[in-house]
């Protein structure tokens, strides 16, 4: 399985997640860490050893924001090619074909977020 789920910090009502601490790679796939998925929202990390990439897809239902937290990750979004340095978030509508590549020579670190799908109509 290449999807797990992280461990968060309690604050009173709020769950804390120290993302670089959830950094986690394998040589043969990027590794998926589930950080929460509630009725409403949910949210992953995603790790990319240098070659690694998740294939195209779409989501029909729900829009989505790509936060890259280390490396830089190659996207193409709708069609169009688009490299995303650190520190950048991309956000994007639902139905649109989108991957992420890894095609540098570090490691790249991705957190996703969008609306659990379930909710929309």
């Amino acid at each position: 399985m290449d999807e797990e789920t992280a461990t968060a910090t309690v604050a009173g009502c709020a769950q804390v997640f120290d993302l670089h601490a959830l950094k986690a790679f394998a040589a043969d796939k990027r590794v998926r860490k589930m950080l929460f998925k509630t009725d409403q929202l949910w949210s992953e990390i995603a790790c990319y050893e240098p070659g690694q990439s998740t294939v195209m897809h779409q989501h029909p239902k729900e829009e989505e924001a790509i936060f890259v937290l280390q490396g830089t990750a190659n996207m193409n979004i709708d069609g169009q090619e688009v490299s995303v340095p650190a520190g950048s978030i991309v956000k994007f509508p639902n139905a649109v074909l989108h991957d992420v590549r890894n095609l540098g020579t570090e490691r790249c670190v991705i957190m996703f977020l969008k609306v659990n799908p379930k909710v929309l109509k």
